[in-house]
Parts: structure tokens; sequence; C-alpha cells
């Protein structure tokens, strides 16, 4: 049992270690794990900003040439349609002002021109009349041999581009045409330029070398009016300060390029790039927004896969660690279950051991003082000498079974308290008077202080906290040399407001003590500091293990104080439910009349005892011990023919029944119930004693609920039975 607890204290130490580092590996494990896909996340999302960026880069270019073609073709196409209609001009006769107006209005709307116009050396011809003094903004060069583009332009309240062609041959009339021109609307040109589904956050423009707008689609963020150098270097924020300057040496340059900046707090992407045949840039704009919701697409993709390969990860890691812990566990239990089964296999030696030596030290002496007696049966001095050491071996014998059955029944759990209403200040009292006389025989000084108790009265189990009170005075005076002291003293501690007490029970005596090293397993059953044979002091080494069950059992503490030739203290902390009503009901506490026994027995002769048992020796002792007392006895082996010989019997003839409880065909609990069922008052009442091996408190609670009146158990003693039999025949 000792082994078992050690292993078990063992385990649980090995398991809080196995905790300690299943927790230390998951607090390493779990910050690794975290900072590296923390560290990965963030690689990969700089990575992909990367890569974004380039791809960004790439589709602006993408679009930069697309647009800046678009924008090329709208030029190529308006001029190659005003070369197609100046053939139809060339085959005309125009003879009036009104002629050519007329006709000027059907090349425009045949050519689908947002401006068409004929000019001479002074005037320009348009659908509505001649624009005076406009020749020399129109067509500003007089020797016009190659198309011009202009732009700026305004005429009829539109900023046009223009495209001005000289004619090859004179019109035979009397306008002398030399050139014609056609414009461009510039917002038209924005709009095909634009994409319709990113409006407010897509720009495309067309810009000259020193960033004056060609073509410009309207931009929130942008003055209206200015050039595109002077606001970007007024209001946006560069990542890269040197961008800017950058972008104005590619410009004069030709070359193309992107810059990135904040405008407004708004981080803008714009792309340049150079339109073929002319001395202009396409500069494609793109709102971060529009590419981060592609960025936030990826980032939160990373991140959930991130986080699902972290938690795959520590899943999987856990799994692995659980694997690991369920063996290793397995491997203990394995371990364990060896040692405890070692562990069992030596305390089963031990205690057979044990039990060997300690039954069969009284049963020499039983064998031999019998046998001693038998010889000297002649010598009655000698013989009653015999018999005594018989008889105290005998007790000893009892204890000794006792406390192995009590022990047992601890350790399976079949124990439990029985809590009843008692006085403490009397079991003192009762405890006195059972120890007093002993304590005398030793030539010891008992005393006990209850003084420091307010509320004696409690509720507890009696029988158990009696048990403890005499294991512990009784080694007390076993191991207490004459002369010395033996104190009990019980306090409580202030009262509190849960309707319980907390009590300090101190058992203290001036007697051998104990090593620090039996100190500490005093409570281990079958430990004895010196063995019976060495010490000349008897006893089983179970007491004080059954004193510590029944402490723990009731929810309390003990400990031990001691040292070699200083004696020991046992000091036990209770907390124990009070009273309401001070009243004590407990049955036994119950005071009893009991024979002195200085005084002669009472004379039974005449008094009739129905005996109820089986078993031919106990029912021959017993028969013997009752007739000596004076007793007519009917004997019975078993319940049914007790009852025969009760129903045969006349009504009070039975004084009592002695009634043993296990018996072939009807035990003793069936038979009492039977009789308090019987329709003769008389019979139905007579009294019945249980006397059986039965001994345990469930046994004589169960024997009084079967309808018995009291409970003795074996072996028989005899003095006990005499005065039990005389307090319920004075009744």
């Amino acid at each position: 049992m000792k082994g078992t607890s050690g292993i078990k204290k063992q385990t649980v130490c090995e398991k809080k270690r196995t905790g300690i580092r299943f927790l230390t590996v998951l607090g390493i494990l779990l910050p690794v794990v975290t900072l590296s896909t923390w560290w990965l996340l963030k690689s990969s999302q700089k990575t992909t900003e990367a890569a974004v960026y380039n791809v960004s880069e790439l589709y602006l270019e993408e679009l930069a040439v697309q647009k800046a073609g678009q924008f090329t073709d709208t030029l190529n196409s308006q001029l190659k349609e005003l070369s197609l209609t100046l053939q139809a001009l060339q085959a005309s006769d125009v003879a009036s002002e009104e002629d050519l107006q007329r006709f000027i209005r059907q090349l425009k709307d045949k050519g689908s021109f947002d401006f068409f116009a004929l000019s001479n050396s002074s005037d320009v011809f348009t659908e509505d009349g001649i624009l005076p003094d406009m020749a020399e903004a129109v067509f500003p060069d007089q020797t016009l041999t190659a198309p011009v583009i202009s732009f700026k332009e305004q005429l009829n309240g539109q900023d046009l581009i223009l495209i001005c062609i000289p004619l090859e041959d004179r019109i035979r009339d009397t306008y002398g045409l030399t050139a014609a021109a056609v414009g461009i609307d510039t917002d038209k040109v924005a709009g095909r330029l634009s994409l319709s589904e990113h409006t407010g956050r897509f720009f495309s423009n067309v810009i000259t070398q020193d960033g004056d707008y060609i073509i410009r689609t309207h931009h929130a963020h942008l003055e209206t009016d200015a050039d595109l150098f002077s606001v970007l270097e007024r209001e946006a924020h560069f990542q890269d300060e040197d961008a800017i300057r950058r972008c104005q040496e590619d410009l004069k340059a030709d070359r193309s390029g992107m810059i990135v900046y904040e405008l407004q707090n708004v981080l803008h992407y714009t792309c340049y790039m150079p339109i073929d045949g002319t001395d202009w840039f396409i500069m494609i704009t793109l709102h971060y927004d529009l590419i981060s919701q592609n960025i936030d697409i990826i980032r939160m993709t990373l991140t959930r896969n991130s986080a699902i390969q972290l938690i795959l990860i520590l899943i999987v890691l856990f799994t692995l660690f659980a694997v690991y812990l369920f063996m290793r566990r397995r491997n203990e239990d394995l371990r364990f279950e060896k040692m405890q089964a070692e562990e069992s296999s030596k305390a089963k030696s031990m205690f057979l051991s044990s039990m060997s030596h300690d039954i069969r030290t009284p049963m020499n002496a039983i064998m031999g003082f019998t046998s001693l007696a038998m010889k000297n049966a002649e010598d009655p001095k000698r013989t009653r000498d015999y018999l005594a050491k018989i008889l105290s071996s005998g007790d000893h014998l009892l204890a000794l079974i006792n406390d192995v059955l009590e022990m047992s029944r601890i350790e399976s759990g079949k124990i439990h308290l029985e809590e009843s209403p008692c006085s403490l200040l009397k079991i003192l009292d009762e405890l006195y008077c059972i120890i007093h006389g002993q304590a005398e025989n030793q030539q010891l000084e008992l005393s006990m202080d209850a003084s420091g108790i307010t509320d004696p009265f409690v509720y507890c189990d009696r029988l158990r906290l009696n048990q403890v009170f005499l294991n512990l005075l009784g080694n007390a005076v076993k191991f207490t040399p004459p002369g010395g002291r033996i104190f009990v003293q019980i306090e409580q501690a202030a009262h509190t407001a849960d309707g319980y007490g907390t009590y300090t029970i101190r058992v203290r005596d001036t007697g051998i003590g104990m090593s620090p090293e039996f100190a500490r397993k005093v409570f281990t059953p079958f430990e004895r500091e010196r063995t019976s044979t060495v010490s000349g002091i008897q006893g089983t080494g179970l007491g004080m293990s059954i004193t510590k069950n029944i402490i723990d059992l009731m929810g309390g503490t003990i400990q031990v104080v001691t040292a070699p030739g200083e004696g020991t203290e046992f000091i036990i902390h209770l907390r124990l439910r009070l009273q309401e009503e001070q009243t004590e009901s407990d049955p036994q506490a119950a005071p009893r009349e009991t024979a002195d026994p200085d005084e002669d027995l009472p004379d039974f002769t005449g008094r009739h005892i129905l005996l109820v048992e089986d078993n031919d020796l106990n029912r021959e002792i017993a028969q013997e011990i009752l007739s000596e007392a004076g007793f007519q006895v009917d004997e019975a082996e078993n319940g049914s023919i007790a009852l025969e010989k009760l129903h045969a019997a006349a009504p009070g003839y039975y004084d009592l029944i002695l009634m043993d409880i296990q018996m072939p065909v009807m035990d003793g609990h069936e038979a009492a119930r039977t009789i308090r069922t019987l329709k003769e008052p008389a019979l139905a009442a007579t009294p019945i004693i249980a006397m059986t091996a039965n001994a345990f408190e469930e046994d004589r609670q169960a024997a009084l609920r079967a309808g018995m009146d009291h409970h003795l158990p074996k072996p028989l003693d005899v003095e006990q039975l005499f005065c039990l039999l005389s307090e319920i025949l004075r009744k």
C-alpha cells in the first residue's frame, strides 16, 4: 500500500512534468510558427505588390499604346477623309458665295467633320459664312505646302484640333481657294480615349513636352487651366523625389515611363508614351484603388491561405504531439501497472508476513497456555493464570482481526459516516471513564480540557469519532512510560455564520516519541517503528492508518508533532455541523444502567431464553454460559425451527430470544421480521438480541431495521451480555 502510494505520487509528478514539457513546447512552437507565417505573409505581400506594380506598368503601357494608336488613327482618319472630300471639291463649280456655303455644308456632312472650312489668302469660308480676320488664326502659314496640325483653337465655341492641308490645284472661280481645314472636337477625342466603366478614376490625356494639355480628361484632383508639371510640383507627393524630374527628362527625350504619386490623399499611377508622328505624349493615369482592389483580393487570398496553412501546420503538430503524449502516457501507464503489480505483490507478501507473525503470536500463546492449563488442571491457581493469559491473547487476536477488517472496508470504500446529534463534552466524559482506568494501571496522569468549546452540540458519526479518540489514546497509554502524562484538549475557532464550527483536537503525551523517518509514515498500514517482539508492546500497525482514513472521510486533517524521547502530539482539525437546538438524540449516546462489576450479577433463575444458532460449538458455548447464569435455555438450529418453538410456547413463556443472523433455511433477519408480524401481541413483542459475527455498524443497523432490539457482536463479551440481559429483563 505504501509502495502503491509512492508510485501514484511518482506518476502524478511525471504527469506534471509532462504537462510542463507540453506547455513549454507549445509556448515555443506557437510563436515560432506564428512569426514564420507572419514573415512569409509579409514577404509574399511585398513580392505580390512588386509583381502588381510591374503588371500595372505593363498594363498601363499597353493602354498607352492602344490610346496613342486610337489618337493617331483619329488624326489619320480625319486627314484621309479630308483628302477624299477635297477630291469632290476639285470637280465642283462654285459660282457664288451661297453656293460655296452650301457646298461646304455638304462636304462637312459627308465627312462627318466637327468643323470644316476653306480659305484663300484673306478669308476663311465656313458653312455659316465668312469668318473675318480668322485666316491667320486658322491658316497661319500662307505658304502651306504640307498638312499642319494645331491645337487650342476655339472656333464657334469649340476647342478644336485643326488639320490643315494645301489645295494643290486652284479652283476655277473667283474665290482663289488655297487650303482646307477640318477640326476635331477635343471633348469627343477625350471621350474616345477614356474608359467609360472607370470614369473618375481613369484618365487618358495628351500633353506636350512642356506639360501643356492637348487632350484633357476631366480630373477632379488637378486644376483646369494649369499645366501638368506645375500642379504636380506644387501639390503632389512622390514616393521618389526625383520621379518628376526624370519624367520631364523622358518627355524631352521622347521616352516612355511611369511615375507614382499621391495627390489629395489619392495614390495615382501615371504612364506616359510618345505618340508616333507627333511631338505629343499620351498620358494614362489610374487611381490606385482600381489596382488595390486586385491587390486586396490577392492579399486576402494570401492571408486566408496563410491562416489555413498555419492551422493545418498546428493541427499536424498537435496531432503528432498528441500521438507522442498518448504513446508516452500509455508507456507510463504500462510501467505504472507493472510497478503497481510488483508493489502489490510486495505489499501482499509483507501483509502476509505481518499477519502471519501477528496472528501466530497470540495463537501461540493461546495454544501454549491451553496445553499448560490441561496439564495442570489439578492446580486451580496456575490454571486460572493460564486462562487469564489465554483470554488476553484472544482479545489481542480479536483486535487484530477487527483492525484488518476495518482497514479492508475503508480501502474498498464500504465505510460510510452516519451523522447524528451528539455532545463533544459527553464524548470526552465517556472517553475519560474508559481510559482513566488504563492510565491509572500504567501510573499515568490523564487530563482533558474542553474549556475552549463554545458549541458542544454538533452532528457527527459518534462511533467513528470515538474510534479515533480510542486509537490515539490507546497508543498514548501504550507508549508512555509510568509517571508520564496524557493530555486531551479541544478548542473551537471563532463561530461562523454558515452553521458549522471548526474544532482543533490535540492529543499529547510525554511518551517515547517517534523518529522523523517513522513520523512520515506513521499513517501507513502495518508500519511499526518497533516490533512487538523487540518493544514488548503489541499492536497491529493499522490503528493510525484507520484513524487517518476516518479523519479524511470527515473532511478533516491530522498531523503529528514528535521527536524521540520528547513525546508525541496529534493535531486534528475538523469542521462539524452545529445543532440548531442543543439536544442529543443519538441512541448510542443515551446513558445506560450497567451493572457494577463489584456487585453480584442478577439471578436469572427461572428465566426462559430461546437460543437460535446453527453452529454447534457456538451454541454449546452460549448454552453453557446462559445455563450457569440460571437461564432455562431452549435451542433452535435456524429461524424456521425458532418460529415453530415460539408458536408452540405459551405467550410470555420466552423472556427473550438470542438470534444468530447467518443461518440455513431461514436467517435471523427474516425470522425477526416474521416474529414482529405475529398476530399474538405477546409473542410479537418478545425481545430479540442479534448475536452475530456480522460486527460492523451497517450490520447493527440492518438488525435493528429487521425488528431486533439489540446487537451483540461475536465473540461474545460475557460481562456485556449479562449487563444487557439484566437491563432488558428489568424493563
